[in-house]
């Protein structure tokens, strides 16, 4: 018995920092990269994780046949870079602008600040978009917390008269690409970490 006592006061103390340790390597650890990271192009190619990207303000306009709906945004952890997915119904892209801004984000209809977690600011806009039903029901969580390598929050800005915003709080202010995809109609944003 009392060498059972020993062994156990030899081997407790071995295993709580073993345990220690594996805990505290799981909490740095950078999350597993998602299936979001392996998109394919329309032509079925796949994105390159590889890209130049820009600094700079990006804009594309598209006809407004109607306004769009935006029924989800999805966000994923990549090697080399974080990206962010906005799903729409129906076949068409609404107008959008993309680039940094300096803070304080604002709130479209209020013009309230919103806190925004990060050191650079990436702020997209869509015009003939909406992201509720036409009951009011919001189609997107609104706020979002993230830990990726560079993307940290992202914070749906408007949401009011066929006009949607999202900012995106990122660790630093790297290059980004946007790429709109059919099929289902999908605007990607990627981030350089």
């Amino acid at each position: 018995m009392k060498k059972t006592i020993d062994l156990l006061r030899l081997f407790l103390p071995a295993v709580s920092a073993g345990s220690f340790l594996s805990l505290a390597a799981c909490a740095t650890q950078s999350p597993a990269p998602s299936a979001l990271c392996q998109l394919n192009d329309d032509n079925g190619n796949a994105i390159p994780a590889a890209f130049t990207g820009t600094l700079n303000p990006r804009h594309q306009s598209h006809a407004a046949t109607h306004v769009v709906l935006l029924q989800k945004i999805e966000t994923g952890c990549c090697i080399g870079f974080d990206r962010v997915v906005f799903t729409f119904e129906g076949f068409h892209h609404p107008t959008w602008r993309a680039r940094y801004v300096n803070p304080p984000i604002q709130q479209c209809a209020s013009g309230n600040n919103i806190p925004l977690a990060g050191n650079g600011f990436l702020q997209l806009s869509m015009d003939t978009a909406q992201a509720h039903t036409d009951a009011g029901q919001p189609t997107v969580e609104r706020d979002r917390q993230l830990n990726c390598h560079n993307l940290k929050q992202l914070v749906l800005t408007c949401d009011f008269e066929a006009k949607v915003g999202v900012a995106l709080g990122v660790s630093a202010k790297t290059p980004y690409r946007v790429v709109e995809l059919q099929n289902p109609t999908r605007l990607v944003i990627d981030v350089k970490n």
